[in-house]
């Protein structure tokens, strides 16, 4: 059976408040990082349409935004990671509640009874060759033998609006996640970065590096991914303590 968020771990939680950083004179504002509630799914959805795949590398060198086929099934994709109820949301707050969406990761918990990623049927050519990618990233390292766990946390994507870029929120996300998994009986996290802040990021949040596959590999296997920002992927992972 696919994974659920268990009962014992209710929804609505929020996980981490922080004050942003002040600019022209003016006071931070006060963030915090919540579940996702199903009155902001679609605007989420949205959020990530319009910036991640506007932003992420391969996303761009594959132009995927131009291709029906494939945002209708990303986005069919990610609204099934997020029925697992994990995902985390950045939002400005005021007297404690939600106002404006900032950021947003959609995460996911990958078991060993997930059955194997059937790429060759995916509709959508440039979203079915950037998945080749990350499945031939993923498959360098054994995440469930090399940390000795049964299920992890991984994402499949995370972005910040431009205007609130530079508060820290992409750290602030990826601390977001310890306490989270902590509450979900989660021990390790994982996840392929394919841009070079994320790869950056994660390494200052903690990450450590444990495969790197470089794109002009993917060329042999019928995906080209020349005059990409980036030169490589980097499967990184975490163990909390």
């Amino acid at each position: 059976m696919p994974w659920k968020r268990p009962d014992s771990v209710p929804k609505g939680q929020v996980w981490s408040r922080f004050k942003g950083r002040d600019r022209d004179g003016q006071p931070g504002l006060l963030f915090q990082i919540r579940d996702l509630d199903d009155e902001y799914k679609e605007q989420c959805l949205d959020l990530m349409q319009e910036t991640f795949l506007r932003d992420e590398p391969l996303c761009k060198v594959l132009d995927i935004q131009s291709d029906p086929d494939s945002v209708k099934t990303i986005r069919a994709n990610w609204e099934e990671y997020l029925s697992q109820g994990v995902s985390l949301a950045c939002f400005t707050e005021e007297d404690g509640k939600p106002v404006t969406l900032v950021g947003f990761n959609i995460v996911l918990v990958r078991t060993k009874e997930d059955p194997e990623e059937d790429v060759e049927n995916v509709k959508g050519e440039p979203w079915k060759k950037l998945l080749r990618t990350l499945v031939a990233a993923e498959e360098l390292v054994n995440i469930f033998d090399h940390y000795g766990v049964d299920k992890y946390l991984t994402s499949s994507g995370l972005t910040v609006l431009p205007e609130f870029r530079g508060q820290n929120i992409g750290a602030r996300i990826f601390a977001a996640r310890e306490p989270l998994c902590k509450a979900l009986g989660i021990e390790a996290a994982a996840t392929v970065f394919t841009a070079v802040p994320s790869q950056v990021l994660a390494s200052k949040c903690g990450y450590q590096l444990l495969a790197e596959l470089p794109y002009s590999t993917m060329a042999e296997r019928g995906v080209a991914l020349k005059g990409c920002e980036c030169e490589s992927a980097k499967l990184m992972g975490i163990r909390f303590k």
